[in-house]
């Protein structure tokens, strides 16, 4: 079950980084762990740097990919995010502002894409 969720989520990934870079972001980095938690995605479009929560849902008959964005979990982005930019100095000064973005991902039944939305600053 485990490998299963990381293959799922290693290709929601995959996916939000296409349509990002089709929207014109540059990826920076992928997977960051800290102590707090995990970004998927670390990306940058003009003076944003952008850090990408990715969720992925196989159908929708248990909700959408955006119900399982809380506010808990925005909490834990924004702390990884501010741990992120205090281990790398030289990428923070390199953006005057950061935002935290959502991808949400629905596949069908078998695995290919149904639709992918890109949320700009999901939280304030």
């Amino acid at each position: 079950m485990k490998q299963a969720n990381f293959e799922k989520g290693r290709l929601g990934e995959e996916i939000a980084c296409r349509l990002l870079k089709e929207k014109g972001y540059l990826i920076v980095e992928t997977n960051f762990r800290t102590r707090f938690g995990e970004l998927d995605i670390i990306a940058s479009k003009g003076n944003f740097l952008v850090f990408v929560e990715v969720k992925l849902k196989k159908g929708t008959d248990f909700g959408l990919p955006e119900e399982m964005i809380t506010e808990a979990k925005l909490l834990q982005v924004r702390r990884t995010a501010e741990a992120y930019l205090q281990q790398n100095p030289s990428i923070s000064v390199k953006f005057l502002q950061y935002r935290i973005d959502a991808v949400c991902i629905v596949l069908n039944e078998n695995n290919t894409l149904k639709e992918a939305r890109h949320y700009e600053n999901v939280m304030d």
